[in-house]
């Protein structure tokens, strides 16, 4: 059915729709959310970017509707309609997968920089004015709560709980989003490769990304970020959590390629890999693994170690 829907633009945009609203409807269903740019990047790459530019509008057309119009449409847009756009068009142009991904990168990291920079100039103190109106927004919660006659106990568990959340958020607010917006893209545009080298449809050259490794000086830039975190204060401090969990974010898909370099070592049946791979989305704990092991594996590299000894590869950047 994927096959089939994907050739057709009108068809693809009406998946990306039902994707982005289905959890108004159903709030359990709000992780495939993640997979509204799925259908755009399989009907930009095969039928090209005209087909994708009838997807996205039969999407932002749904957005409307529902949205009332205004911001929501540019909003869904940003977030999951341009990438995919200049991304197919990129590697029907002979780009390749990781180049995409490197820009995806840039781009968040280049709007993060702005952000960070207008806090830094104008000095605002980022955390304290998130929190005040987060604040306002719990208060409100909890009134309502209240007046449905939520027991006491229940309410003060609710009220810290939500002052947790609020303190994380308010902290690394900026990044979250742009991290979450990264992760989705660079996830999406994997999954379509993946879709369309099954199918026998992907006409770009190959691309090992089981090889992938990140340059070694990066790390010391994250490190740098850390100390930032620790020791600074004010919007410093502000600047080395965000920019530092930015950052970072690549290590995740360093370790993605050493999981997929194991799976072939094992001869994992295609189905079993699915499983894994579809895990991500719902299972933080694997995400988190993941990255641990992609920013040890800078001085440790696990595939050389494990994989590709008998190959005799050197790690790069040491």
């Amino acid at each position: 059915m994927l096959y089939r829907l994907t050739v057709h633009p009108f068809a693809a945009g009406a998946m990306a729709t039902i994707l982005l609203l289905l959890p108004l409807w159903l709030p359990l269903l709000t992780p495939v959310q993640a997979l509204v740019p799925l259908p755009l990047f399989l009907v930009t790459l095969r039928a090209g970017n005209r087909a994708g530019w009838w997807a996205v509008l039969v999407l932002l057309l749904g957005a409307g509707v529902v949205g009332g119009g205004g911001v929501f449409p540019l909003v869904v847009f940003l977030l999951f309609a341009a990438f995919p756009l200049l991304a197919a068009r990129l590697l029907r142009q002979g780009w390749q997968t990781s180049h995409c991904a490197l820009i995806a990168f840039l781009l968040g990291n280049g709007v993060l920089v702005v952000i960070l920079a207008i806090t830094l100039v104008m000095g605002l103190d980022m955390p304290l004015l998130l929190s005040a109106e987060m604040n306002g927004m719990k208060e409100a919660v909890l009134t309502a709560l209240g007046e449905q006659k939520m027991g006491s106990a229940a309410l003060a568990e609710f009220r810290h709980t939500l002052e947790q959340i609020i303190a994380v958020v308010s902290l690394l607010l900026p990044a979250m989003v742009l991290t979450s917006w990264y992760l989705i893209q660079v996830a999406n545009l994997l999954i379509a490769r993946g879709v369309l080298l099954r199918w026998g449809e992907w006409g770009i050259a190959a691309e090992h990304l089981s090889a992938m490794r990140l340059p070694f000086p990066l790390v010391w830039a994250v490190i740098a970020m850390a100390l930032l975190a620790v020791f600074a204060q004010g919007p410093w401090r502000f600047v080395g959590f965000n920019w530092g969990l930015f950052l970072a974010v690549p290590y995740f898909f360093q370790g993605l390629a050493i999981l997929h370099r194991a799976l072939q070592w094992y001869q994992v049946s295609h189905m079993l890999r699915v499983a894994v791979y579809t895990a991500l989305f719902f299972w933080t704990s694997l995400v988190l693994l993941l990255f641990l092991v992609g920013l040890f594996d800078t001085w440790i590299d696990f595939r050389l170690r494990f994989f590709d000894h008998k190959e005799g590869e050197n790690p790069s950047g040491r």
